[in-house]
């Protein structure tokens, strides 16, 4: 099951931003989860994404270990995708434009992994 919506988030929106790192970071914590016990197993960080859209000054740093935790998914999923760290995420384009990108590969990893 989706564990976040991440087109409901606005821009300059602190409770959407809590939604979204609350729900990212569960869903994070769920590819990790099925992927460990898979067969083969495929073994990875869990990474700590709890603090996201709220990181405030660590955002590029938190944007940086979030390309490093899908290109491992990628990896694992023989799948490609975008490049979620060249992002501004305090420009509301880009925000609204990452968000799309980012929910649209989730589901594809959601499928892969089986989870409805």
């Amino acid at each position: 099951m989706p564990q976040f919506q991440p087109s409901n988030v606005s821009f300059g929106d602190p409770v959407g931003y809590g939604a979204f790192d609350v729900g990212h970071h569960r869903e994070h914590q769920q590819f990790v989860q099925v992927l460990s016990a898979a067969t083969p197993r495929f073994l990875m960080p869990n990474f700590d994404f709890l603090s996201f859209l709220t990181s405030g000054p660590y955002i590029k740093s938190i944007v940086e270990s979030h390309w490093q935790a899908h290109t491992l998914l990628r990896q694992a999923l023989n799948i490609t995708g975008t490049d979620l760290s060249a992002v501004d995420l305090e420009n509301p384009d880009d925000l609204s434009n990452w968000t799309g990108i980012h929910g649209t590969e989730h589901a594809i990893i959601r499928q892969m992994l089986g989870i409805a």
